[in-house]
């Protein structure tokens, strides 16, 4: 054992007797540093020299290599690991925990670089430019309090797991961990950079199609004139055009749970939809139980086979819940439609009443809350709804329905009664549009028609109008 005084003027330093000198201790490494060693007095220092001038200590250098201060830094960041010393097992339980010791070697580096990525923790170092939502931190969130003003956005620190997990996944599980010790809804923050609540936040998967009233007018008015020609040639085109609907407004729902994270049986769905369709329209509503049974029972084969690797609830019923919403309810479409029931093509005046209504129910809603709109029915669901828009709207519907009774097999009752129901249905399909869209973290369903984003934000009020429009019909016995 070696002793001296620490401030250098004590006595000259001494080796108690029958105490043997230690040996060369083990290496401790320092970051740019040389490893350390015992501390003996070089064979060539003066006499007078002190272990505690570094000059004169052996294994030493008076000017050990740091890097500069300008070099970038490494990016290596010290960690506790857990070693293997390979003894055998003992009887102490306390033995069988692994004792931590530091990274010092280069393997330890290498071999736990997957769990953290030093280039997350600044904007430079060669990684590729990200742009949006994605250019914000890993662990960086929304927080509600933040649209208070005067307030700071939280900012919480993520595990070094975390960190390699891509930025939008992160927010997400970020979002969702922190509304459930709160017990509240997050806010979802879109690509477009609105703010809204959802079940499932920090989703922005697609941004959102830019507004442009002319080109939404011109490709609205280009539907109509489609919905017209095949009005007029034949059922058969008009049922070839609503399957056509029906099958690209499921695949936009398919794609946009796809991007959020979930699983479903898309394909599998798809062409159950399409199959629905054409079963309808050939033998009528006895389609209907036999196709769903059928796409439940293979829905649970997709997944029991392997062919889609995922949570079954999850998957089953993200499958299901589009089949049932756009094939289920669009298939009443093909029912209007079904020669059938309607026989001598007297269908497609009961199809193309319900389009009618809808669309007015639409173009009210526009109208209505540009001009009056002041109080929102739903802030949480659909910022931009309004309670004039949706009164407006309901009055422009029910006139609609009375103009209805100028088609063929229809009276003014009957057209008043599907005024009044679309009044209430249409409306009520777009929020719960709004509200899975929300929920998914999306804008649009898609980007099918110009100005007006997916073909489901143009149709969801229609899916909630058609099976009231089929009952209708047979309760006015019009066809």
């Amino acid at each position: 054992m070696r002793s001296s005084d620490d401030d250098g003027g004590g006595p000259p330093d001494f080796e108690p007797k029958g105490v043997e000198p230690p040996q060369e201790a083990s290496g401790v490494t320092i970051t740019g540093a040389h490893q350390a060693v015992g501390r003996e007095r070089d064979e060539d220092a003066p006499p007078e020299a002190s272990l505690d001038d570094w000059s004169f200590v052996r294994g030493t250098s008076p000017d050990p290599e740091l890097p500069h201060w300008t070099e970038a830094p490494t990016g290596q960041v010290p960690a506790v690991l857990a070693r293997d010393t390979g003894e055998p097992p003992s009887d102490d339980p306390w033995s069988a925990l692994p004792s931590p010791t530091w990274r010092q070697d280069e393997t330890d580096w290498t071999s736990h670089e997957e769990s953290f990525e030093p280039a997350m923790l600044g904007d430079e170092g060669g990684a590729a430019p990200v742009h949006g939502d994605d250019a914000r931190r890993p662990w960086e969130f929304d927080d509600q309090d933040a649209t208070v003003q005067g307030t700071v956005p939280t900012v919480g620190t993520a595990t070094a797991t975390e960190a390699a997990v891509p930025a939008t996944r992160v927010r997400a599980r970020t979002s969702r961990t922190r509304r459930g010790a709160g017990g509240s809804r997050g806010e979802a923050t879109t690509s477009s950079g609105s703010r809204g609540s959802g079940a499932m936040t920090g989703r922005s998967a697609r941004p959102a199609v830019s507004r442009d009233m002319p080109v939404a007018i011109m490709t609205g008015l280009g539907l109509g004139l489609l919905v017209i020609i095949a009005y007029d040639v034949s059922t058969v085109l008009m049922a070839i055009l609503a399957a056509v609907v029906v099958v690209v407004a499921a695949g936009e729902a398919y794609s946009g749970m796809r991007l959020a994270g979930h699983r479903p049986a898309a394909a599998l769905g798809l062409v159950a939809c399409l199959s629905l369709m054409i079963a309808s329209y050939n033998k009528g509503i006895t389609a209907l139980p036999l196709v769903t049974a059928l796409c439940f029972l293979f829905t649970f084969l997709w997944y029991l086979a392997g062919v889609e690797h995922a949570d079954v609830l999850d998957g089953v019923g993200s499958s299901l819940v589009v089949y049932v919403w756009v094939g289920v309810l669009g298939s009443f479409a093909g029912l209007l439609l079904a020669p059938s029931t309607f026989p001598q093509s007297r269908g497609v005046h009961f199809l193309l009443a319900a389009i009618i209504v809808t669309v007015a129910n639409d173009v009210g809603a526009l109208v209505f809350g540009k001009l009056l709109g002041r109080r929102p029915m739903a802030s949480t669901i659909s910022p931009n709804k309004t309670w004039e828009g949706a009164i407006g709207a309901a009055a422009v519907t029910v006139i609609a329905g009375a103009c209805v009774s100028l088609l063929p097999d229809w009276s003014l009752s009957a057209g008043l009664a599907l005024g009044i129901a679309a009044a209430v249905l249409a409306p009520l399909g777009d929020l719960c549009e709004s509200m899975f869209k929300r929920s998914l973290g999306l804008k649009d369903m898609g980007r099918t028609l110009p100005g007006h984003g997916g073909l489901l934000d143009r149709v969801d009020g229609l899916l909630f109008v058609l099976p009231a429009t089929y009952y209708i019909v047979l309760a006015y016995h019009l066809g």
